[in-house]
C-alpha cells in the first residue's frame, strides 16, 4: 500500500513536467540580401487540443507572404510548426522581435532575432543601419524621406500612392519590368489602399494581352502618406511575355462598401441590407514593349529559357543493367521563372539503345514562389551487352543582364550492360566475345563410370559374349530415343498455338503478350527473342519460309508492343485487347507461322489395280 502511495504521489509531482510548453523561434538565415526570402519558424510543443496560433511581433522591415503550418501528435501531446516566409522591404539592420504564445492564462515569449539585410552588388560586412522609420501597426513603409531605401517594385508602388491623397480607398500596381524579352520572367504587384473601414470588397484579376501568368502570393502592409496612416492588400503575379511587340496589363478593381457593416451575420443571413452604396476602385492600365531575342550566337541547345542562375544535371538510372532491361535517362534544369512554357530537351540516339521518350514534369521549387524545375525523362533499351557512353547533353540559356546566350554541359555517363540472365536452349544471344558468334558455353556434365566384374557364372554373362546382340540393343535404343524425341518435338510444335493463344487470352500486361509471342515462336521455329535485335528475328522468319508481307506485319506488331512495354503510361483494357486480338490473328491465319502442311497420304497411294 505504501509503494502504490508512493508511486502516485510521484505521478502526481510529475505532471506539471508533462504538460510543459516550449516555444522556439528560429529564421534560416540572419544575413541576406535585398531580394532573398526569409523563413522564420516557430515551434510551439506540449499543447493538448486543438492548433492555437501564435503571435507575430511587429515586422516594419519585412512582408510576410506565405504561411504553412504542420502539426504532429504524440501521447495526446501536440507539436505545431508554424513557418513564414517573408522579404525583406529594406536594407540594414532589423529586429524580428519576440512571439509570443499565450495558453491556459499563461504567456510564453521567445528572444528577439537581429538579422542583416545588405544590398545584392554590396557585402554584408558594408552595410549600414537604415533611417528612422514611422511604426504604427505591423509592416510600415519608411517614412516619406527614406523610400529610396525599398526595392524598385515596392518604391514604385509606395511612390503611385501619393497620386491618390486625400482618397480613403485606391488600387495602384507596377511591374519590376515594363521592357522584358520574350518569355522573361518578371513580377506585377497590385495594392489595394484604404484609410477607412469597409466589408464585403472581391477582387478582380486584371485582364492581360501577350501575357501568360501565374499568382505569386499575397501581403499587407502600413504606408504613411503626407501624414495619412493607410493599410493595404497586396497581390503578386509572375508573368512572362508570349510573343514579340505590345502587351496590356488591364485594371484590377475592388469592389466594397464603405464603412462598418450595420447588420449582423445573423441579420445578413436572413436577407438584411447593407446601407452603404457599393463601390469601386481600379488601377491604371499599364503598356509593356516585349523585346524580340537576338538571333545572332543563339544555340541548336536554346529551348526558350531566359533569365539567370540556371543550372542542369543528368542522371542515369541504373548504371548497370542487362541486355533487354530498361534503364531511365534524365535531365533536370533548374531556375527562375516558369519552365513549363520551354520546349523539351532533344536527346542524342546511341546505336545501340533504343530510346522511347517520356512526357517532362515540372513545378515551382519548394518554399519558393520565384524559381521552378523541369525534369526531361527517356528510357533506354540495350540491346546486348557491352559499355554504352551517354555523350554529354547541353542546355542554353538567354541571360537578359548580358544580352548573350549561354550553355551548361553536363558530363557524360556510362552505362555499363551485361548478358541477359534470360537465355533459352543454353544460348545467349546478348553475350559478345572475341570470336563475335554471340555463343556462350553455359556448363558443362562429368560422368564418372564405377567398374565392377560381374560374377562369371551368371548366364548373363554369357549373353554378353553374343556381339551381335549389343549391336541390335543399341540401335533398338536409339531408334526408340529418336522417335520419342521427334514425337515430343512434334506434339509440342503442334500444341504450340493452343498455347499461345491460351496464354494470350489470359495476358493482362504488355509484357505477357511479349512472353506469348516469343514462346510460340521458340517451341515453332526454334526461334530465340532473348536480347535478340527484331532485325535478326524477322531475318529468321524470313529464311524460315515466311513471307515479308507477313514479317513486315509481325515487325510493326512488336515495335507497338516494345513501345507500350517501355514507355511509361497506363495501360488500359481495351489497348491490351486489340494488341492481343492482332498477335492471335497474326498467328491463326495459314499463310502467316504455320508450317506447310505435306501432301495428304491417300494422295500419294496409287490404285491396287
Amino acid at each position: 500500500m505504501k509503494r502504490l502511495a508512493i508511486v502516485l504521489i510521484c505521478m502526481i509531482l510529475s505532471l506539471p513536467g508533462w504538460a510543459q510548453i516550449k516555444l522556439s523561434a528560429t529564421t534560416d538565415k540572419t544575413d541576406l540580401a535585398l531580394d532573398d526570402e526569409l523563413t522564420l519558424t516557430v515551434q510551439v510543443s506540449g499543447v493538448s487540443g486543438n492548433i492555437v496560433m501564435p503571435q507575430l511581433p511587429s515586422l516594419p522591415a519585412f512582408n510576410v507572404y506565405s504561411r504553412e503550418v504542420s502539426q504532429s501528435t504524440i501521447n495526446g501531446r501536440t507539436t505545431s510548426v508554424f513557418k513564414y516566409t517573408m522579404l525583406p522591404r529594406f536594407v540594414g539592420k532589423a529586429t524580428i522581435g519576440a512571439v509570443t504564445f499565450n495558453y491556459q492564462g499563461k504567456a510564453y515569449r521567445t528572444q528577439p532575432i537581429e538579422v542583416r539585410v545588405y544590398r545584392a552588388n554590396a557585402p554584408a560586412a558594408q552595410t549600414s543601419a537604415p533611417s528612422a522609420t514611422r511604426t504604427t501597426s505591423q509592416r510600415s513603409v519608411p517614412a516619406d524621406t527614406d523610400l529610396a531605401q525599398l526595392p524598385p517594385l515596392e518604391r514604385e508602388l509606395a511612390t503611385r500612392a501619393y497620386a491618390h491623397h486625400g482618397q480613403p480607398y485606391f488600387v495602384v500596381a507596377a511591374v519590376s519590368n515594363k521592357r522584358p524579352y520574350v518569355n522573361e520572367p518578371f513580377t506585377l504587384a497590385v495594392r489595394f489602399y484604404y484609410s477607412k473601414a469597409f466589408y464585403d470588397a472581391p477582387y478582380q484579376n486584371p485582364p492581360l494581352s501577350n501575357l501568360f501568368m501565374e499568382e505569386a502570393g499575397d501581403a499587407q502592409g502600413q504606408q504613411t502618406v503626407n501624414g495619412v496612416i493607410y493599410r493595404y492588400e497586396e497581390k503578386r503575379y509572375r508573368l512572362a511575355g508570349v510573343s514579340v511587340g505590345e502587351a496590356t496589363i488591364g485594371s484590377a478593381s475592388v469592389s466594397f462598401r464603405p464603412g462598418s457593416s450595420p447588420l449582423s451575420v445573423l441579420d445578413r443571413f436572413f436577407g438584411g441590407a447593407a446601407v452603404e452604396p457599393e463601390q469601386t476602385v481600379s488601377s491604371a492600365p499599364i503598356k509593356l514593349q516585349i523585346q524580340p531575342l537576338p538571333a545572332t550566337g543563339k544555340p541548336s541547345s536554346f529551348y526558350g529559357a531566359v533569365g539567370t542562375g540556371y543550372s542542369f544535371v543528368t542522371k542515369l538510372d541504373p548504371t548497370q543493367t542487362e541486355a533487354g532491361e530498361a534503364v531511365t535517362l534524365s535531365a533536370t534544369v533548374q531556375g527562375p521563372g516558369n519552365l513549363k512554357t520551354t520546349t523539351d530537351i532533344q536527346f542524342p540516339q546511341i546505336e545501340g539503345l533504343a530510346s522511347y521518350p517520356a512526357a517532362p514534369t515540372s513545378n515551382y521549387l519548394p518554399n519558393s514562389t520565384t524559381r521552378s524545375y523541369k525534369i526531361f525523362k527517356t528510357v533506354l533499351v540495350p540491346a546486348a551487352s557491352g559499355t554504352y557512353t551517354i555523350p554529354a547533353l547541353q542546355w542554353s540559356y538567354f541571360d537578359p543582364q548580358s544580352a548573350t546566350y549561354k550553355t551548361l554541359t553536363s558530363n557524360p555517363l556510362v552505362l555499363t550492360v551485361s548478358p541477359s540472365s534470360h537465355t533459352a536452349n543454353q544460348l545467349d544471344f546478348g553475350h559478345t566475345d572475341q570470336n563475335g558468334n554471340g555463343v556462350q558455353t553455359i556448363g558443362q556434365d562429368i560422368r564418372y563410370l564405377i567398374m565392377k566384374a560381374a560374377p562369371d557364372t551368371s548366364w548373363l554373362v554369357r549373353i554378353c559374349d553374343w556381339k551381335w546382340l549389343h549391336g541390335v540393343a543399341i540401335f533398338w535404343v536409339i531408334l526408340c530415343i529418336f522417335i520419342a524425341s521427334v514425337g515430343r518435338k512434334s506434339a509440342a510444335k503442334r500444341h504450340a498455338y493452343v498455347q499461345a493463344r491460351s496464354n494470350l487470352k489470359k495476358a493482362t500486361t504488355y509484357e505477357h503478350i511479349s512472353d506469348a509471342l516469343s514462346t510460340y515462336l521458340l517451341t515453332k521455329w526454334n526461334i530465340s527473342t532473348a536480347s535478340l535485335p527484331l532485325r535478326s528475328i524477322v531475318d529468321a522468319l524470313a529464311k524460315k519460309g515466311v513471307k515479308p508481307t507477313v514479317c513486315q506485319q509481325f515487325s510493326n506488331l512488336w515495335e507497338k508492343l516494345e513501345s507500350a512495354r517501355f514507355a511509361p503510361t497506363q495501360a488500359d483494357t481495351q489497348t491490351l485487347a486489340q494488341f492481343a486480338e492482332q498477335s492471335r490473328t497474326l498467328l491463326t491465319r495459314p499463310s502467316h507461322f504455320t508450317e506447310k502442311v505435306s501432301t495428304p497420304r491417300r494422295y500419294l497411294l496409287t490404285n491396287k489395280h
